[in-house]
C-alpha cells in the first residue's frame, strides 16, 4: 500500500564575473524592453503573482524533467508533462504523464481523488472547500505536495516570505528562443530560478527548484506553455468517475 501511495503521488513544486554590474540590475528591471521607466525586481514578482491570483479560470501546459537520486549519489533524470486545470475557489484538475507512471489528480470542492490509470486504481479522500486549505491539507495529512502549484493559490507571493535574501535578477535570458527576465529567490531550504515573459502581462515561462538540502541537490525543472485564462471547462472536468475496472483504495495518512 506504501508503494501504491508513492506511485500516485510522486512528482504530483552564473555568476559573472561582473558582479558589481549584476548587483546594479538586480535593482531594477524592465518590464518591456521598450519602457523607459523600470521596475524593481519585487515589484516584477508582484505584477505576475497580482495577475495569476486574479484569475478564475486558468489552465496551463507544464513539461517538466526531475532528478532521482541514486543510493550510489548519482542523478537520473526523468521527465513527463502535466496539463492543469483550475477554476477558483475550489477546483482542480491535473493530469500527469510521466517517465514513472501516469497519474490524475482531481479536487472539487469537497473531496479529492488520485487515480492511477495503468494500475487501474484509486483513491478518495474528504477535502476542504477551498484550494489553499485542501494544498495545506494534503501536504501536513497526507504526506504530499503538488509541485508548483503555489502559483494557483490564493497568494502566489506567499513563497516570498521565507527568502533569506533579496530576490536577485540575473538578466534578460532565453526561454525557448524567447526574451525572457530570469531572477533568483533564495530560501533556507531551496533555491528557486524564474523565467518571466517580457510581454505587457507578465507570466512565468519556465522555473526550477533546486533542493540544496537534500542529497547532490536534485532539481525539479517546468516550462510553461499555453497559458489560457478563459479556458472552457466540461462540467464533468473536476469530477472522477470510475470505470468498472478501476479498484478503490486507501490513502494511508502520512506518518
Amino acid at each position: 500500500m506504501n508503494s501504491l501511495r508513492i506511485l500516485l503521488t510522486c512528482s504530483l513544486f552564473i555568476t559573472s564575473s561582473f558582479e558589481l554590474a549584476a548587483k546594479i540590475q538586480a535593482q531594477t528591471v524592465p518590464v518591456m524592453p521598450t519602457e523607459e521607466t523600470p521596475i524593481t525586481t519585487e515589484e516584477l514578482l508582484t505584477q505576475v503573482c497580482d495577475f495569476l491570483k486574479g484569475q478564475q479560470f486558468i489552465s496551463v501546459e507544464m513539461d517538466i524533467t526531475y532528478d532521482n537520486v541514486l543510493t550510489s549519489g548519482s542523478k537520473v533524470q526523468y521527465g513527463g508533462y502535466k496539463t492543469v486545470s483550475v477554476q477558483r475557489p475550489n477546483m482542480v484538475r491535473v493530469d500527469t504523464v510521466a517517465d514513472q507512471g501516469n497519474r490524475n489528480f482531481y479536487y472539487d470542492g469537497k473531496t479529492i481523488t488520485l487515480f492511477s490509470p495503468t494500475l487501474k486504481v484509486f483513491a478518495t479522500k474528504e477535502a476542504p472547500a477551498n484550494i489553499d486549505e485542501m494544498l495545506n491539507t494534503i501536504e501536513e495529512k497526507l504526506g504530499f505536495t503538488i509541485p508548483m502549484f503555489n502559483l494557483f493559490t490564493s497568494n502566489p507571493c506567499a513563497v516570498l516570505d521565507n527568502t533569506v535574501e533579496e530576490p536577485l535578477y540575473i538578466g534578460s535570458n532565453l526561454v525557448n528562443r524567447e526574451e525572457t527576465d530570469q531572477i533568483l529567490i533564495v530560501t533556507a531550504d531551496w533555491d528557486g530560478q524564474l523565467w518571466i515573459s517580457q510581454d505587457e502581462t507578465p507570466l512565468v515561462k519556465k522555473a526550477i527548484v533546486t533542493y540544496k538540502n537534500l542529497p547532490n541537490a536534485p532539481q525539479y525543472t517546468v516550462l510553461f506553455s499555453y497559458w489560457n485564462f478563459k479556458p472552457s471547462f466540461a462540467p464533468d472536468t473536476f469530477t472522477f468517475t470510475p470505470g468498472q475496472d478501476n479498484f478503490k483504495v486507501q490513502i494511508l495518512p502520512s506518518d
